[in-house]
């Protein structure tokens, strides 16, 4: 089965949505000033709604490491996507705490070592564009399992699938509408990520 990874859940009422469709992983955006940043107050709230089965991962990029284990300490996130430059001693650190990482890189970087948990490719973070998917490496060449992301939608998921073989897919503009997480949209998109064996 595919997994997938639901991303930019802002609202607590996007905690309901995700508990409905059940996929595998949530996340939630600390990196300021962006469109779906939560504040501390709004990650609590979606925490404390969501099925305590999804593991939330937060989003981060360029941030202080400190800041960061803060936040996990409170037991608001399960994990940590890193977005910016952070070094491979960041990962180390943070996996020094039993803390799973995604690393996110360029698929121009896809072969770049790391030690990171999951590799995650987007063209540039959070774009919503996508990319060539001929650019992803064949699973004899990945070195950990690897998350794709990047313009993904109902309409072109399987076909992403079917060409690339991720064992996760990472969605975030693409189960919205207008700008919000749209229950028939997030529905659809786990039921096509989880027929793929």
């Amino acid at each position: 089965m595919t997994k997938i990874k639901l991303c930019g859940n802002f609202r607590a009422e996007d905690a309901d949505l995700l508990n409905l469709v059940q996929p595998d992983m949530a996340g939630m955006i600390f990196v300021p000033n962006q469109r779906r940043t939560v504040n501390i107050q709004a990650a609590l709230a979606i925490r404390a709604r969501l099925d305590s089965n999804i593991p939330l991962f937060g989003v981060f990029k360029n941030q202080n490491i400190d800041d960061i284990l803060s936040i996990f300490e409170t037991d608001m996130i399960q994990g940590v996507q890193l977005h910016g430059d952070e070094s491979e001693l960041d990962v180390e650190l943070l996996q020094k705490k039993d803390i799973p990482v995604i690393k996110v890189r360029t698929p121009e970087q896809a072969l770049l070592p790391t030690s990171a948990n999951y590799l995650l490719l987007d063209e540039s973070a959070g774009s919503g564009k996508v990319f060539d998917w001929r650019m992803v490496p064949p699973k004899s060449l990945r070195q950990q399992p690897l998350i794709l992301a990047g313009g993904l939608t109902p309409a072109n998921l399987q076909a992403i699938i079917d060409q690339t073989h991720p064992d996760v897919v990472d969605i975030s503009s693409g189960d919205e509408t207008n700008g919000i997480k749209n229950l028939d949209k997030m529905r659809t998109l786990v039921q096509i990520a989880h027929k793929n064996v």
